[in-house]
């Protein structure tokens, strides 16, 4: 089963619309390493965008499809909004078993081994928030046609969609009767789009109706996740730190206006995909005027920088010169490294530079940590009592097995299972610890 994305940039032609990512630098990581990810555990990844995602995905970034279809800039004539009539119209050119992964979506396993012989798969069921239904009667009401597989919903809406950050199956005649139905749907009510919020149209005439076609039809829908989420509540899809252990991660929704989840896919790209990652800063560089981004790393450079870290931080002697770079690099894939020596061997921790402690200035104003970023804001950890303890035992470098010790001093504890308990709350406070980048470690 092949993998297919599509790419369509709403004729915008601008390398700095951020299409809903908290900066367009983003947007663009994030298909770095989506179509990184994919070809590393797919044989055949096709790309399906118009002739600026031609320009930038292909010639500039070099993304590693195995076949590319510029064919989407016919549908320039659509409002820029209606994002989705890219995904449904190439789910209608497809005459073979797909699955369209979102631009969005990373994965650390193949997906065509666990679900090949699905009639039709999305990545999960979800309850739609109590919001959809004040969206369908805001634009129900301007339509101009309600295609009869919406009539039910329109009635008495129910509370279900499909998410389709992954999207496909076997069922070729199912695609084609839905993708038929949603274009038809769209171009219907194309003379209604200036009265209507396209964006929010997107929502229905992609997932609600999606479900709908599938209900109507009595296909059998195959989820990548049985849990069934509430929209906007996407808890554990964007944990950088869980990875490669976490097979999946999708950075949907308020993920994509998140600094430190959009940092963590940043400092991933740039340690496991240094030159790519470089083209994508020299494109910025010079396009958008120099921006600071860094051009200069490769597999090479990657490893270098960190075996410099290593040795600074078993020194306790840190450089400026890239140090935040250095630190990045270094802590990506530490909590991993954590998590397997907790519990079987002993190793030192050490308390990082860029950080600044910023004490409360009245009695209940709560202490925080500032951790610099590069290139980016920096961003704040708020202390409690047992952070500010935990954090001087660690001041000076400490072994784990005496961090523990000395911090059992301070709890009550009169049961082995009320010490594990401790355990696991100091453990998760390293953990953390190493995600915001206050602490490293090493053997």
């Amino acid at each position: 089963m092949k993998i297919i994305q599509s790419f369509w940039s709403g004729n915008l032609n601008d390398l700095t619309c951020n299409y809903g990512w908290i900066s367009y630098k983003y947007n663009w990581l994030s298909w770095i390493l989506s179509s990184h990810q994919l070809v590393k555990f797919h044989e055949e990844v096709e790309l399906y965008t118009d002739r600026f995602g031609y320009e930038i995905l292909i010639e500039k970034l070099n993304l590693p499809y195995t076949k590319v279809h510029v064919v989407l800039d016919d549908l320039n004539n659509y409002p820029k909004d209606l994002w989705a009539v890219s995904k449904i119209k190439v789910y209608q050119m497809q005459n073979e078993p797909f699955l369209h992964v979102d631009g969005d979506v990373f994965v650390w396993e193949s997906l065509d081994a666990k679900f090949k012989n699905a009639a039709v798969l999305t990545q999960n069921l979800e309850i739609t928030a109590d919001n959809y239904k004040k969206m369908w009667d805001k634009i129900s009401s301007e339509l101009l046609y309600v295609p009869v597989e919406m009539e039910k919903y329109h009635k008495a809406p129910n509370n279900f969609a499909c998410n389709m950050g992954v999207v496909g199956g076997n069922d070729i005649d199912f695609f084609r009767q839905y993708s038929k139905t949603s274009i038809d749907f769209l171009d219907k009510n194309i003379a209604a789009s200036s009265k209507i919020n396209c964006l929010n149209f997107n929502l229905f005439f992609e997932q609600i109706l999606f479900y709908q076609c599938a209900q109507n039809m009595g296909v059998k829908l195959d989820f990548l996740f049985d849990e069934i989420y509430n929209d906007g509540y996407y808890d554990g899809f964007a944990e950088f730190q869980d990875v490669p252990e976490k097979k999946y991660l999708h950075l949907l929704g308020e993920y994509k206006r998140n600094p430190a989840v959009c940092k963590a896919m940043e400092v991933y790209v740039m340690r496991n995909y240094p030159e790519c990652y470089s083209k994508m800063s020299a494109l910025i560089n010079e396009a958008v005027g120099n921006q600071n981004e860094i051009e200069f790393l490769n597999k090479e450079k990657v490893a270098e920088l960190i075996s410099n870290f290593d040795y600074e931080l078993k020194n306790k002697k840190f450089l400026a010169d890239n140090y935040l770079l250095k630190r990045d690099l270094y802590t990506e894939a530490l909590s991993n490294y954590f998590k397997r020596l907790v519990d079987k061997e002993d190793f030192n921790i050490v308390l990082l530079k860029g950080f600044e402690v910023v004490t409360g200035q009245e009695e209940e104003e709560a202490s925080f940590i500032e951790i610099k970023e590069l290139n980016e804001v920096s961003k704040k950890y708020e202390l409690d009592d047992l952070d500010e303890i935990a954090l001087s035992k660690i001041e000076a470098g400490i072994r784990y097995s005496d961090f523990i010790s000395e911090m059992l001093i301070h709890f009550d504890y009169d049961s082995e299972a009320s010490k594990k308990d401790i355990l696991v709350l100091l453990n998760t406070k390293l953990t953390n610890y190493i995600v915001l980048k206050i602490i490293a470690i090493y053997k």
